[in-house]
């Protein structure tokens, strides 16, 4: 008969516990170990409430057993926890068991899981109350037990987890989180079940769910209680956010790809957002930046200012350029400040307004701005110099040289007695030295005035006939000399150019210069007409038969100083500045010079201007 009794007291379906008056257990059968997931070793000595009471429920337990020992036995229906935190209804039978003397010696508890039924009963009631009302909103419903068993599952639910609703009904929630979440899961939906409070949507939690496929998928989840006849569920409103996650990557991508430090602020001046620029610019890792205020990263001494700034851009929130005419600084981490550019635009987002601001460290500009700011003071004086040495060379140069070539000529004139041969060929090579020294100077002047723009020319209509002869009148002894012919062809009198009378001179004059300068034999000829297929236009051309310059020297025939063709043909004439000179008049003018040349046969000099209505 004993061991009948041991082997029903083993073999009971419901777990069958003794504990002694100060709670500890004494027996513990295989049907506890079963249901409650604790071996009997474990059991023996702890307390149920150590075991499988959950703490908000003890004085429940406590009224269990006061009632047992008043009335012999108690009954009720109780939540219970397993091993694993996980919850599971139980109904529970305590009997008072008591010694010869007539005292408690022992509670004996016999506990049936009855949790499939409470699951079918409480699915049962949510369905006829809830489900057509449910199965109408647009998110996921999923609601559970207090022991996290699914009652209710809607159809939007049906669609995102892929799983249909007989195949989760009765269902610990957990089957729909990933594999990895769901052992600490059940702890906190069991705190949650005998804690309750509201959870919206949006708080900064990393959720995930799982479809029938083993895909996972990022979710929003809100969190409610419903108080039901005979206990307590919990809803939960799941929205998947795949597609929100997706463009937030994209936008944390384009974030980290920008080249200026990126910093996203919340209405309450509190950094929502880094990104990587940030880091390097401040020194902060971005964990010691995400929800400190923005002026974190402002010296102090505009602190008590800066959240009044940040108050009136909220209120009226407009893109803001950089470069906006403020002198703005930031502060790195070790205290240090560095100029910055800031521009501000508002983000629109579910959860309000965000500000975004780019932020670019300018110190490498502000010290090329101070650099270059020594520098044109620098030039300034320079240029003041200059003018100086121009103003001084102008009369101390140009007088004496005036005065040895004027008495030069008195004395060539012979109006002082005769000259020997030699004494009148010497005199020459005096006269000659000076002029052309004289042309030296004034050339380096002019070219001086050009460059720093202090020429002024004042554009008119001029006739090209008279300008023409003029030039053409002046070096007729010169091509004489050489007994070149020197033709000027015929120049409609009404032809005229918008061009500076003296500017416009100078540039014939030297172009027809250089051409009996570099031609031996044949002609030179100057002719002005109508540019060919653009009557807007004039070509005033001078034309030779010289030796003509190759397509090397044609490269650099305008640069200063420079002159190109054989050594022997300049005999060491001229500067090197008159092409130079023209040049750059051409184009103070709106005008430009052509030139085309044929080794052997000559070259062709053309300045085009506009032409004068």
């Amino acid at each position: 008969m004993d061991s009948l009794r041991a082997l029903v007291l083993e073999e009971s379906p419901d777990a069958l516990i003794a504990v002694d008056p100060q709670g500890a257990v004494a027996f513990w059968n295989a049907a506890a170990e079963r249901i409650f997931g604790y071996q009997v070793a474990d059991a023996l000595g702890h307390t149920l409430l150590e075991l499988i009471v959950p703490p908000n429920l003890a004085g429940e337990h406590a009224a269990l057993q006061r009632r047992a020992e008043q009335e012999g036995s108690s009954h009720g229906e109780a939540i219970r926890r397993r091993a694993d935190g996980s919850l599971l209804h139980v109904s529970t039978t305590v009997r008072a068991v008591r010694d010869a003397a007539g005292r408690v010696s022992h509670f004996i508890s016999s506990l049936c899981d009855v949790t499939a039924f409470r699951v079918q009963r409480d699915s049962r009631l949510v369905h006829e109350r809830y489900q057509g009302l449910l199965d109408l909103v647009p998110d996921s419903i999923v609601i559970i037990n207090e022991t996290g068993r699914i009652v209710l599952y809607n159809a939007q639910a049906e669609a995102m987890f892929g799983y249909a609703r007989d195949a989760v009904i009765g269902r610990p929630i957990e089957m729909l989180l990933p594999e990895r979440f769901r052992g600490a899961h059940v702890q906190h939906r069991a705190e949650y079940i005998l804690a309750p409070r509201v959870r919206p949507m949006g708080p900064d939690l990393q959720l995930f769910g799982q479809r029938h496929g083993g895909d996972e998928f990022p979710v929003e989840i809100s969190l409610s209680t419903l108080e039901v006849e005979g206990g307590r569920l919990a809803m939960s409103a799941i929205r998947d956010i795949s597609d929100r996650k997706t463009a937030e990557q994209k936008f944390r991508s384009l974030l980290e790809s920008a080249p200026d430090a990126m910093v996203i602020v919340d209405r309450n001046g509190r950094i929502a957002i880094v990104n990587g620029q940030t880091e390097r610019l401040f020194g902060y890792p971005r964990s010691e930046l995400l929800g400190q205020p923005i002026e974190i990263l402002v010296p102090e001494r505009y602190h008590p200012g800066h959240p009044e700034h940040r108050t009136r851009f909220f209120a009226d929130p407009k893109f803001r350029p950089m470069g906006a005419g403020l002198a703005l600084q930031g502060r790195r981490r070790d205290g240090s400040e560095i100029p910055v550019e800031i521009s501000l635009s508002p983000l629109q987002t579910e959860g309000g307004t965000l500000v975004s601001a780019s932020i670019r460290d300018i110190t490498e500009r502000r010290r090329a701005e101070a650099a270059l700011q020594d520098q044109n003071e620098a030039l300034e004086r320079a240029n003041r110099a200059k003018d100086s040495f121009l103003a001084t060379m102008s009369h101390e140069l140009r007088t004496p040289l005036n005065a040895i070539i004027g008495f030069t000529g008195l004395l060539l004139m012979k109006l002082h007695g005769p000259l020997t041969a030699d004494q009148e060929r010497q005199l020459a090579m005096v006269q000659s030295s000076g002029k052309h020294l004289l042309s030296l100077i004034n050339d380096l002047l002019d070219l001086a005035r050009i460059e720093s723009g202090k020429v002024e020319l004042q554009l008119e209509a001029v006739a090209c006939k008279p300008v023409l002869h003029e030039v053409v009148s002046t070096l007729q002894p010169m091509a004489s000399a050489k007994q070149l012919p020197l033709l000027l062809d015929p120049v409609d009198p009404e032809l005229r150019v918008l061009a500076d009378p003296r500017g416009l001179q100078q540039i014939v004059l030297n172009l027809a210069n250089n051409a009996i300068k570099f031609t031996t034999a044949g002609q030179v000829r100057v002719r002005a007409r109508t540019a060919p297929g653009d009557a807007s236009a004039v070509h005033v051309s001078v034309e030779d038969t010289g030796a003509g310059i190759s397509e090397a020297d044609l490269t650099r025939l305008f640069e200063a100083f420079t002159q190109v063709g054989d050594a022997a043909q300049r005999k060491g004439d001229g500067t090197g500045l008159g092409l130079h000179l023209s040049r750059k008049l051409a184009d103070l003018m709106g005008g430009h010079i052509e030139v085309s040349s044929t080794i052997g046969s000559g070259s062709c000099f053309t300045l085009v201007l506009r032409r004068a209505p």
